[in-house]
Parts: structure tokens; C-alpha cells; sequence
């Protein structure tokens, strides 16, 4: 009645898109743990040579 043919459906299409965006957000979480570790280990060796260089002195 409407003049619409009846089309088929697009579930296919919404779970493709449903993966393909959900592998999109974890590869972006993954690079930000990523970085954001290796942000901290920069952290971490500085502290440890500070660590080393006044252990000495404290006694």
C-alpha cells in the first residue's frame, strides 16, 4: 500500500558493523594500554637510578 517494495533485511550488515566496531574500539584500548605502559616504564627507570644513587648515602 505504502509504494515500498518489500526489501530484504540487514542483520548482516548491522553484525558486520557491530564486529567491525568493536575490533575498531579494542585495537584503540590496546594501543592506549600500550602507551600508556610504556609511558609509566620511562617512570620506573628513573626512579630506580635515583634509588641506586642516594641508597648509599642513607645509613
Amino acid at each position: 500500500m505504502g509504494g515500498h517494495a518489500q526489501q530484504g533485511s540487514d542483520k548482516g550488515a548491522a553484525f558486520m558493523g557491530l564486529i567491525g566496531g568493536a575490533i575498531f574500539i579494542g585495537a584503540i584500548l590496546y594501543g592506549i594500554v600500550i602507551w600508556t605502559n610504556g609511558k609509566f616504564a620511562g617512570h620506573e627507570e628513573k626512579k630506580a637510578a635515583v634509588a641506586v644513587s642516594v641508597g648509599p648515602l642513607v645509613g
